[in-house]
């Protein structure tokens, strides 16, 4: 399925959820999650989850959610490890919840970094082997390894298994992210923006922001975007900002889809007819442009 129909298919998938039609849904999202869009697994893993639209089956929710969490899908790992922690469609682990949650709240979901929290305030993982853990981590991560690299940083940033510790949670996300990790160019450029582990430089918050955006990191499209509209980093552009915000905004969901869309129709307002026309083509022509092969990426465009 090319491009072109596939995005159709996803959205006439979203427009039957919406109206809530979840057995037309499905039938337009399962081909595209059998053919790799980690949206779409998602989504086909979150009717599995609810039984909208099939039968309600929590392990099959669990196997689609790996598949969508495994290319970096930030929805899937939190749902991923919201089964792990409630033993639904899996055996409990507190272990791989706090993984999954791990890798979504490095990707800036509040959500998983509370529920990250959570655990760790219930006591769950005390004693859980998180130093040994982080200790093999260390050992791949050297030998350059770019998953163990990525994983490392997520425990540096969060305090899983190793002190908090930002500088070396932002060294391993850049090891990785040079290796052309998605996720951990996308979190090297959140530091860099941030002034988080490293020095503030919104110039290099923006080389690593595209690199990942250009992968198909919907945070980084986003955030490219604000770049752009503000001229923070690179000289403002107020088309490649509607063309980021709108790439963006065929990703991300639910509120942090509104908020694209928000700033998409913010900075169309102060568009020429010749700017919008641009800033479309370059929406219609863009696709991801995975950089290394077999490297985690984000959801891809539909």
């Amino acid at each position: 399925m090319g491009a072109a129909p596939a995005h159709a298919a996803f959205e006439d998938g979203r427009r039957a959820y919406d109206r809530a039609d979840y057995a037309s849904a499905y039938r337009e999202w399962r081909p595209l999650a059998d053919g790799g869009d980690a949206a779409a697994q998602f989504l086909v893993g979150f009717m599995h989850e609810r039984g909208q639209g099939v039968p309600p089956d929590p392990a099959e929710a669990v196997a689609w959610y790996r598949r969508a969490a495994l290319q970096g899908d930030v929805h899937a790992q939190f749902r991923l490890g919201f089964l792990h922690a409630y033993g639904r469609g899996v055996d409990r682990d507190d272990v791989q919840a706090a993984d999954w949650y791990g890798r979504a709240a490095a990707q800036g979901n509040r959500a998983a970094q509370a529920a990250l929290d959570e655990l760790r305030a219930e006591g769950r993982l005390a004693g859980r082997g998180g130093s040994r853990e982080a200790l093999l981590l260390r050992g791949a991560a050297g030998r350059g390894a770019a998953a163990a690299q990525y994983q490392l940083a997520v425990r540096y940033a969060t305090g899983e298994g190793v002190p908090q510790d930002a500088e070396q949670a932002a060294h391993w996300y850049r090891q990785a992210a040079e290796q052309g990790l998605a996720p951990a160019q996308y979190q090297i450029g959140l530091r860099y923006a941030n002034g988080d582990g490293v020095t503030k430089d919104y110039a290099e918050a923006v080389k690593w922001y595209r690199r990942a955006a250009e992968q198909g990191v919907a945070f980084a499209q986003f955030n490219l975007g604000v770049r752009y509209a503000n001229g923070q980093g690179v000289e403002r552009d107020p088309v490649q900002a509607y063309q980021w915000f709108s790439v963006a905004a065929q990703s991300l969901l639910g509120k942090e889809a509104d908020t694209a869309r928000q700033a998409r129709d913010s900075i169309k307002a102060q568009l020429t007819p010749e700017q919008l026309g641009r800033g479309e083509e370059m929406v219609r022509s863009w696709r991801a442009k995975p950089e290394a092969p077999g490297a985690p990426s984000a959801t891809p465009r539909r």
